[in-house]
Order: C-alpha cells, then sequence, then structure tokens
C-alpha cells in the first residue's frame, strides 16, 4: 500500500483499489469516472423521476431518472421514495 501514498499522506484512491482487487489501473479510473458523471447528473438535477431500467439483471433493479438520466440502486430508490418531495 505504500506505493500508492500521496506525499501528503493520503493514498491514490484508485492505484490502491486496482491492487486490492487486481484489476487494471485505467479500468478502475474509468469506472471512477463513471461514477462521478453519474453522480454529477443527479446533484444537478431539480426534480427526480425515476423509473426502472430494462437492462439490469435480475435482482439488480436499476432506476434512472427521466430528466437527468441519472441512475440508482434500488436501494438509493427506496429511500429517495419515502422522502420524496412535491414536484415543483
Amino acid at each position: 500500500m505504500d506505493k500508492h501514498r500521496n506525499a501528503d499522506g493520503t493514498y491514490n484512491a484508485i492505484g490502491a483499489l486496482a491492487a486490492i482487487v487486481g484489476a487494471n489501473y485505467a479500468d478502475i479510473g474509468e469506472l471512477a469516472d463513471q461514477v462521478k458523471a453519474n453522480h454529477a447528473k443527479l446533484n444537478a438535477c431539480a426534480y427526480h423521476e425515476f423509473e426502472p431500467l430494462i437492462t439490469a439483471p435480475p435482482g439488480r433493479a436499476r432506476y434512472g431518472c427521466k430528466h437527468c438520466r441519472g441512475t440508482i440502486d434500488h436501494h438509493a430508490y427506496y429511500w429517495h421514495e419515502l422522502g420524496r418531495r412535491a414536484a415543483p
């Protein structure tokens, strides 16, 4: 792990994760970029209206927002629906 330590004592998370799971650094970096882009879409959206995504494998439900096209898993959808606010 020391090989992934930054000068300030923190760690390069992508390098550390790639080493831990035995994956390619570029693949983990690409995945991290996709996650950041999805979070940016979700955070910029004023009001989410989620619908089930048919492309998700059975037992791994995913939902997509009609407005921002951001996606969430079934756990996030459950909590979103519990705290849903009125439409603007």
